[in-house]
């Protein structure tokens, strides 16, 4: 059985005893990294091969594949592994108990984070790395499990460039799915419940005119609260986030959470991340990896409070 995935980020893991093994990847679209025992081993581009050999030393090894690239590079088809050599494949420890969920945009996606500069010259597959995006940065950091469902050039109600001041297909269109191209694959919110949902979108929804009113945008918003507590409960915990580059979202996110709060939902919360200054930016002007690093700080400390969680695990 084969696993099919387009969500950025997304992990596959496990243990072994082995010498040699084989990863059975039908991609040819996304790029991996891979980790051997905690360490980055190499970045898989993946080609139209669909093996990839990785040679171990003696023992046991926890090997981890992270997907890149964001569903905007199609998707992926995890076929499973081959011991050319023999060998076996052991327990995984526990996984996190604390879970996070990230709905969002290229910030969450880690879009051009690892550029030359803000110019990338029209290529962009190399540079993305969601392992280091703002998102999963926040989440390692709480000692947490996370997933983003997150669409770069994609808002709340208007995507990136759209000649209308709304978009038929915004990012909260597609939150329901288990792949992003596949409507027929609803997602299963009983399957992996998080301790909190944080949504950082409006930059797509702002960034180029024209501009969607704030009252629909703020409708949007709370429509996508909706989406999340309708699949996970009235006690999930929500944070709204902006960063300071664009003043709409941080006004509207705070009204938005004003009116939550107002109508007796009372688990929402809003936070301002500082946008990165120019020399912590990549591709296109998204925040580099050092941004991502100083913007995760910030949100990491303002969720751990709220959440009650004091050192990463515990």
């Amino acid at each position: 059985m084969a696993a099919d995935y387009d969500w950025a980020n997304t992990q596959i893991e496990f243990n072994l005893n082995a010498r040699q093994l084989e990863l059975l990847i039908a991609d040819g679209k996304n790029d991996y990294n891979l980790f051997i025992d905690g360490k980055l081993d190499r970045i898989i581009s993946t080609t139209t091969s669909q093996s990839y050999a990785v040679s171990l030393s003696q023992g046991t090894h926890r090997v981890l594949l992270t997907k890149r690239t964001g569903p905007n590079f199609g998707a992926g088809q995890f076929k499973g592994i081959r011991l050319p050599q023999g060998g076996e494949l052991l327990a995984l420890p526990a996984a996190p108990t604390r879970k996070i969920e990230f709905i969002g945009d290229s910030h969450t996606v880690g879009y051009g984070n690892e550029g030359p500069g803000l110019d990338c010259k029209g290529v962009y597959r190399p540079y993305e790395n969601a392992y280091l995006s703002f998102a999963a940065i926040t989440a390692r950091t709480l000692g947490a499990d996370s997933r983003s469902i997150a669409i770069s050039g994609f808002g709340a109600v208007r995507n990136y460039a759209d000649t209308n001041s709304t978009s038929p297909m915004p990012m909260p269109y597609y939150y329901n799915r288990t792949l992003m191209n596949r409507a027929d694959l609803t997602w299963n919110f009983k399957a992996w419940v998080p301790d909190a949902v944080v949504i950082k979108l409006g930059t797509n929804d702002y960034s180029t005119q024209p501009y969607p009113s704030n009252q629909v945008f703020i409708q949007g918003i709370h429509d996508l609260i909706n989406q999340v507590r309708n699949g996970y409960g009235s006690q999930i915990r929500i944070f709204l986030v902006a960063d300071n580059s664009i003043s709409q979202p941080v006004a509207n996110m705070q009204t938005a959470v004003q009116q939550q709060r107002s109508m007796g939902f009372e688990r929402v919360h809003f936070v301002q991340m500082n946008f990165p200054p120019q020399n912590q930016l990549g591709c296109d002007w998204h925040p580099a990896v050092a941004g991502a690093e100083a913007m995760a700080s910030q949100l990491a400390a303002a969720i751990k409070p709220i959440m009650g969680w004091s050192d990463a695990g515990n």
